[in-house]
């Protein structure tokens, strides 16, 4: 009990850690996204989130602030809720010692700690799922076909389709929690699993009706093996393949006790097909280490064969290399400081980024977002003229950036979107594409003049993370249609 006394303080005390992390970096484009929506309304054309994610996003900004804050203020909230779903889980599985274990497993994952103290799909998902995985535990102990556990489950589910689109690896994880051990499988007939299935489908259907955008996966399993050597740390995820290998032996029999190894098969096959499509701090589809975690954890207890000393060498060798991880990942700026060069990735695609993860840093997508609406704002102060003005952004990555940082009533426009109603207005152009010399000509011949007025280089670190380019756009014409 005193253990387990400890381990809460623990959780509690890392919380308020996670917190005072939440301002020490920019938002990403993902989580600027979020809330370029939240302030700006609609749920059509979301790039790579769900429709809860701008909802958090707001509320998030009503209780903590609008900044990083504000922005990132349920992600420690979340994470915790997912360490007490699986402590609860474990515990009914097992006993409350694996069920420590799983949650210290879990709590020094890299990618469990990016996801807390970030606002991305991955975060919701990351305490939705274990959540999910509860519900069904509890659910199939009781004879009531409605159950509050099944409605639980239904929610959790949804919840994940919402956030991550369309969490198809979150409903195969479910089937295969029933179809897996023989015992079970007449639950894929039943009500509780049905009414799981229908919150999905209408989850996915409202998401398809706000006319989301799908990237189809591709399939690159070396940067995703080494994406989950980053994420997991290189002897965890040693220790989650065996301890997989061995548990699937008896999966079949063993009832409800499958249950994490069922979670964590279709959620891992997912991740290493869809990985690499998800840019940085979105961990993708990585839960599956959270189940993978469990599982290593009761294997660990009963595993026997190793003495105690080797045991508890080797367990804390795991444990101690994945929260150096978690903290190089967390602080990247960290190996700088031990005068390690680590330059920023050059790329925009996750996949790029992912391909050179050990020779890129990829947290530029959380780097000089602050300078670049400087240089902006600056650009903005040194137009003239009785016109309104408006700023086009050259992709909706850097559009959602300058929209929050720039803290300003000028409207800031996608090249992408629809200017329909800025007749006589003029523009400010910018791009972070070092190649470019003017604006692209589509844009550019529907304005009476172009001139460009600054060309920066934003540093950080001493490691150049863009190059910006902004160009002053005279008396926009409107198109006749």
């Amino acid at each position: 009990m005193q253990r387990q006394r400890f381990l809460f303080a623990a959780l509690g005390l890392l919380t308020l850690w996670r917190w005072a992390l939440l301002p020490t970096l920019e938002l990403s484009p993902i989580e600027a996204e979020a809330v370029f929506r939240a302030k700006h309304g609609g749920i059509g054309g979301f790039e790579e989130i769900g429709p809860l994610m701008p909802l958090l996003a707001k509320l998030g900004t009503l209780l903590g602030g609008g900044g990083e804050f504000g922005v990132r203020f349920f992600a420690p909230l979340l994470a915790l809720s997912a360490s007490l779903a699986v402590w609860r889980l474990m515990r009914s599985l097992y006993d409350a010692q694996i069920a420590g274990w799983a949650v210290v497993i879990v709590n020094v994952l890299p990618a469990f700690n990016v996801a807390a103290v970030t606002l991305t799909p991955s975060t919701v998902v990351f305490a939705l799922v274990p959540a999910a995985a509860w519900c069904l535990r509890v659910a199939l102990l009781h004879a009531n076909p409605l159950h509050w556990a099944w409605w639980a489950a239904a929610a959790c589910v949804a919840g994940a389709a919402l956030s991550q689109p369309p969490a198809l690896a979150v409903m195969g994880a479910v089937v295969m929690a029933f179809g897996l051990p023989e015992r079970l499988r007449h639950h894929l007939h039943g009500t509780g699993f049905l009414m799981i299935a229908g919150a999905w489908c209408l989850a996915v259907s409202f998401w398809l009706w706000g006319d989301a955008r799908l990237v189809w996966p591709e399939w690159r399993v070396v940067p995703n093996l080494l994406r989950w050597i980053v994420l997991a740390s290189p002897v965890l995820l040693t220790l989650f393949v065996l301890a997989t290998r061995m548990a699937f032996d008896r999966a079949m029999l063993m009832s409800q006790r499958s249950l994490p190894l069922a979670m964590l098969l279709p959620l891992a096959a997912v991740d290493l097909l869809y990985g690499p499509a998800h840019r940085w701090p979105d961990m993708g589809g990585a839960v599956w280490m959270v189940f993978a975690a469990m599982v290593l954890a009761h294997r660990a207890s009963v595993l026997g064969g190793i003495a105690s000393e080797e045991r508890i060498s080797l367990r804390t060798i795991a444990i101690v290399l994945a929260a150096v991880q978690s903290a190089f990942l967390l602080q990247s700026d960290l190996p700088r400081t031990l005068g390690l060069r680590w330059r920023f990735s050059r790329q925009t695609a996750a996949a790029s980024d992912y391909d050179h993860f050990f020779t890129a840093d990829p947290s530029k997508a959380m780097r000089g977002w602050k300078e670049s609406a400087k240089l902006v704002s600056a650009a903005l102060k040194q137009t003239s003229g009785d016109r309104p003005w408006f700023v086009i952004a050259s992709d909706w990555r850097l559009a959602v950036e300058l929209d929050h940082y720039l803290g300003q009533n000028e409207p800031v426009k996608s090249l992408d979107d629809d200017l329909r109603g800025f007749g006589g207005h003029s523009a400010i152009f910018v791009t972070d594409d070092p190649a470019a010399i003017v604006p692209p000509e589509p844009l550019r011949d529907r304005f009476e003049r172009v001139e460009i007025l600054s060309v920066a280089r934003v540093m950080h670190a001493g490691n150049e993370v863009r190059w910006l380019k902004i160009f002053a756009c005279h008396d926009y014409r409107a198109s006749d249609s």
